[in-house]
């Protein structure tokens, strides 16, 4: 116990010199990309207004050139805007990747307490929970333009052993692409409407300016797994990369578990959360299941009920496991999402936190753990897997 009470003064005494980036330099940004878009506008403006002259066989050059000066002055405005902006992200970036003494607390303390508290799990900081199951759980069903971008995903302390009889695996999950983003094929769906109502100078600069852009490094492309990470100093994954045209993005951070509770369990149910990051562009909806209104106002108002036997669907989501999901929303502090397959069950769920640091970065502040925070992490853990197994009547046959 003296070991992990030094480790944790020694950080707590580093982390008192580390700052977050200042937000003054977010009013500079602010008014540029104000300017910009105005700027935008009149070219805009200007344009159409000139194209319907033009049609009707009436020059006008003031208009024309109108609309190149405010075009490029926009393009000028938000070239320095997308710079300013990509400057304090990151600043911002390296702020949250702050890390202090985390390999030796990722090696050497933190198995250590996990030993002393369960000595049947296995931990590894860089696992990764197999990647069929993640792709059996349906949760990662990639829309047609996701589908065109590289995909992977990485692991951050990563658990399995067997819990109550329940062998599991568990593991913070990261879910990356690198491709064209929204704003790109915006760019591109520009360039070619205004590619038949101008002239080929016009068209060349617009390029040429946009590829520019496209070359600059608006993400964050030191993107690496923590197995990497602790050996050179950065600790890239935890950060939710943005890429404004082409890069690398992180879609998904957060738990994912899956449970092999070895009973006789025929079908599918799925129970998707609503929000936000549980869209069908991410979600595989099957065609094949049934939509069921359970009731529960509160369950129907979060979630969305799927499964492939209606009357199997209402059996095993009974009064017992609605409770128990809703104690782990409670507990995790955000929606989850489930899917009970053949005995089997997929559980995903956004962090609203980083588990299992000794150091935990929020936008502007920093929180140095305890190993009460620690023990706290792990009932996580456990309190996951009593609470889905708190009913034998769901894995009955049904």
């Amino acid at each position: 116990m003296t070991t992990y009470s030094e480790h944790f003064d020694a950080v707590r005494a580093k982390a008192v010199n580390i700052k977050p980036p200042s937000k003054l330099r977010l009013v500079g940004a602010s008014f540029l990309g104000l300017f910009s878009l105005l700027a935008f506008v009149v070219a805009l403006v200007s344009f159409v207004i000139f194209i319907i002259l033009f049609i009707f066989h009436v020059g006008s050059g003031f208009l024309y050139g109108m609309a190149k000066f405010s075009f490029w002055s926009s393009c000028i405005g938000w070239f320095f805007f997308f710079y300013l902006i990509s400057s304090y992200k990151k600043q911002l970036g390296r702020f949250k990747n702050t890390e202090i003494l985390r390999r030796d607390f990722k090696l050497d303390i933190l198995p250590e307490i996990i030993t002393e508290k369960y000595s049947n799990l296995d931990y590894r900081f860089d696992g990764i929970v197999d990647e069929a199951h993640i792709l059996e759980s349906d949760f990662f069903s990639p829309s047609l333009l996701s589908s065109l971008k590289e995909r992977w995903f990485f692991g951050d302390d990563y658990f399995s052993g067997n819990l109550e009889n329940v062998e599991f695996q568990f593991c913070e999950l990261y879910y990356k692409t690198t491709g064209i983003k929204p704003g790109g094929w915006a760019v591109i769906g520009l360039i070619f409407a205004i590619a038949f109502r101008t002239n080929l100078d016009f068209i060349m600069g617009f390029l040429d300016f946009f590829g520019s852009i496209g070359d600059l490094d608006f993400s964050d492309k030191n993107s690496v797994s923590h197995g990497q990470s602790l050996g050179k100093g950065r600790g890239h994954v935890k950060v939710d990369e943005k890429a404004f045209f082409y890069g690398t993005q992180t879609n998904f951070k957060g738990f994912f578990l899956y449970a092999d509770f070895h009973k006789n369990f025929e079908g599918t149910v799925h129970i998707r959360t609503k929000k936000k990051f549980a869209s069908r562009k991410m979600f595989n909806f099957s065609k094949k299941l049934k939509r069921l209104r359970i009731e529960n106002r509160s369950v129907n108002k979060k979630y969305i009920v799927e499964a492939s036997d209606t009357q199997m669907g209402y059996y095993v989501l009974s009064p017992s496991i609605i409770e128990a999901i809703e104690n782990l929303n409670k507990r995790l502090g955000r929606d989850l999402s489930m899917t009970l397959k053949d005995g089997k069950l997929y559980l995903i769920a956004p962090m609203s936190k980083d588990f299992f640091e000794n150091i935990i970065i929020g936008e502007d502040d920093i929180q140095v753990n305890t190993i009460e925070d620690i023990h706290n992490d792990l009932n996580v853990i456990k309190n996951l897997i009593t609470e889905l197994n708190i009913s034998n009547r769901i894995w009955t046959k049904v």
